[in-house]
This record gives structure tokens, sequence and C-alpha cells, in this order.
């Protein structure tokens, strides 16, 4: 798998993204579309996604390109964890932004936020029950990918679970590249199909593999894929 598509720099996209999240209107629109508050535009179904990792007090939660932490902070919400989930994200400045939503939630000390790649995570092994991804492996080349699935498979514990969704490799997908280029979304991004993710999870050392129903997205209204791999 690894070098068969198109190099991505993830740095270069989490600079990109920072920079629309500081930038006027659209920095606006973007900080409440990635807000807790906004997660039913992007992430309609999150709810019924998020219950099957069934997730407990108990369970130590990494969010892989948590971007500015809304995912944990609506995890936070309702979930008294014993241990405080973490998030990371490749840039600092959303993950500053995400420090602030935490504190507006009133959520301090009940959520981390770090600094770091996908494919280089700063844990010990066997570290979390669950690791989480949403929207995030668009922009990993077929290499970062399995190295970060490689990665999430290193800090799971025996049992563990993974659980991502993302676009999904379809003809009914063409909206999205539109609006990439109406928008300036981030290029270039790369759309898989469910069998080359069950392969790469597969390879990573991932087992037992579902497919969870995601329901419907309102925007954009494109396919999505949600999986549910166990250590």
């Amino acid at each position: 798998m690894a070098g068969s598509g198109p190099h991505i720099d993830e740095t270069a996209v989490g600079e990109r993204y920072a920079d629309w999240f500081s930038r006027g209107l659209r920095g606006i629109g973007m900080r409440y579309v990635f807000s807790r508050r906004g997660l039913w535009v992007i992430n309609t179904p999150y709810r019924r996604i998020l219950a099957a990792a069934n997730i407990g007090p108990q369970d130590r939660v990494l969010d892989l390109g948590c971007g500015i932490g809304n995912i944990l902070i609506a995890l936070a919400e309702r979930i008294a964890f014993g241990y405080p989930p973490i998030g990371v994200d490749v840039s600092p400045a959303l993950i500053d932004i995400g420090r602030g939503e935490i504190r507006k939630a009133g959520l301090e000390h009940k959520i981390e936020l770090r600094v770091a790649l996908a494919t280089r995570l700063p844990f010990d092994d066997a570290s979390f029950d669950v690791v989480l991804t949403s929207h995030v492996i668009k922009h990993l080349d077929d290499e970062a990918l399995a190295a970060s699935l490689h990665e999430v498979a290193r800090l799971l514990r025996p049992g563990g679970r993974f659980l991502i969704w993302e676009f999904k490799k379809s003809p009914l997908s063409a909206p999205l590249f539109i609006s990439a280029r109406a928008t300036g979304l981030p290029p270039p991004f790369t759309l898989r199909s469910e069998a080359t993710l069950r392969s790469a999870l597969s390879q990573a050392g991932l087992q037992r593999v579902d497919r969870v129903r995601t329901g419907w997205f309102i925007v954009p209204p494109v396919p999505r894929i949600a999986l549910l791999a166990t250590r």
C-alpha cells in the first residue's frame, strides 16, 4: 500500500486548517462548524457512531486528529471519565483554540489536548482502550495511513477498539471535490473504499472489523464509511 498514492504533507494540511480558523467570516464559520455546538452540521449522527464503541467511564480514550476537541467535549459532557480523554492534532493553533473551547465548556482538567503527528504518537504501548478518528484519514497518504494505523494498534490494549469514520470513495462523492475546489479545502486528499480500509486495518494488526451504520449526514451530503476494529 505504501507509496501507491500521491504524497500528502500532513503538517501543511494542519497549517491550512489553522489559517481558515483564524481569518474573517470563514474563520467564524469554521470555528462554529467544528465546535461542540456545530457537531450536528458535519457530524450529524455522531452519537450513533460513537455508541458503537461502547465507551464507558473506565476507558482511556484518544481522539486522533482532534481538531478543536469537539468530539471529546461531547463525550466528556456525558461521561465522567476516570482518566481525562486525550486529543492530538498536528496543528498547534487548533490545539490552542481547542483548549479555549474546553475552558468555555467548563471541562478544564477533564480533557487533555496535545500537538502530535498521526504517524508518531507520544504514548506508551497499550495506553488506550479506545482510539477514535473523524474525517482525518483522507489527509494521510498511503504511507502515512499505514504508519498511523500501526501506531493505533501499538497504543491499544488487547481488546481495545478503534472507531473511524470518513468520506467514502464513491461515484456519489463528486460534490465533495466540487465543494473543495469552490471553498479552498486543503488539497490533496484521498478517499478510500471500505475494502481498502479493511485491508489497511488488517495489515496493521487490528482484528474483527465491523461496519457501523452512520445514518444521514447534513453537510456535505456525500457517502461516509464508519468502521470499528478490535485489537
